[in-house]
C-alpha cells in the first residue's frame, strides 16, 4: 500500500535487513550474497552494488549502540526497559542486536578486531548508561553478559515462548535492574 504515510523501502533497506536477519540467525560463514538477495527481492548483482562486499554488508548489518543510547527512561526501570526492548523486538519481527554480537565476533572476517570494536561498544554504551564508573566497567560487564544471554535465549533457544510478556520483563528485568542497581549504589 502506498500513499501519504506509507513509505516502500528502499533496496539498501531491504538487503540490510535481510543481511542482518540471515548473519544473526546463521552467521557470516554459512550466509552468502545470493541468500541475502534472494531474502531481500533483489539481484546479487544489486548487493554488491550497494555494499561492494560480504564483509562490508556485514560490518552494515552490525548491531549499533543507538539501541542503547535512545534510553530515556529513569535509571530504576532501565533493567525491565532493556528485556522490553528485546521481547518487542521478537515479536515485531526484527534482528535482535544482543543474539547478534557472537556471530559479530565469532564469525567476523577480522575476529579479534571485531571482539575489540564490538567489546569496547557494547561496554562504554553501557557503562555510560547505567554511570559504571569502576576501572573495569565491572557492573557494564554484568549488564552485557546478562542482555547477551537473554537475547540468545529469546532468540536461539526460544525460550519464553508462552510466558507472559510482562512476567518475563518483570523477572529478567529485576535480574538486570540488580547490576544496575549495585552500580549505582558503588559508584560515585
Amino acid at each position: 500500500m502506498t500513499g501519504p504515510g506509507y513509505a516502500i523501502p528502499s533496496s539498501r533497506d531491504a538487503v540490510l535487513d535481510s543481511a542482518g536477519r540471515l548473519f544473526g540467525a546463521r552467521g557470516y560463514r554459512a550466509v552468502t550474497v545470493r541468500d541475502i538477495a534472494s531474502d531481500a527481492g533483489v539481484s546479487a548483482a544489486l548487493v554488491m552494488k550497494l555494499y561492494g562486499s560480504k564483509e562490508k554488508l556485514f560490518a552494515a548489518a552490525q548491531p549499533d549502540e543507538s539501541l542503547l543510547t535512545e534510553l530515556q527512561v529513569p535509571a530504576a526501570e532501565l533493567g525491565a526497559n532493556l528485556v522490553f526492548r528485546v521481547l518487542m523486538r521478537r515479536e515485531r519481527g526484527l534482528r535482535e542486536p544482543w543474539a547478534m554480537l557472537p556471530f559479530t565476533i565469532q564469525d567476523s572476517p577480522t575476529p579479534e578486531t571485531a571482539r575489540a570494536g564490538t567489546r569496547e561498544l557494547y561496554l562504554a554504551s553501557i557503562a555510560g548508561l547505567i554511570g559504571d564508573t569502576t576501572r573495569e566497567r565491572r557492573y557494564a560487564s554484568m549488564v552485557v553478559a546478562l542482555m547477551t544471554g537473554f537475547g540468545e535465549a529469546v532468540r536461539t533457544f526460544g525460550l519464553f515462548e508462552g510466558w507472559d510478556f510482562d512476567d518475563v520483563v518483570a523477572r529478567y528485568g529485576a535480574i538486570v535492574q540488580a547490576q544496575i542497581d549495585e552500580c549505582r549504589a558503588a559508584c560515585p
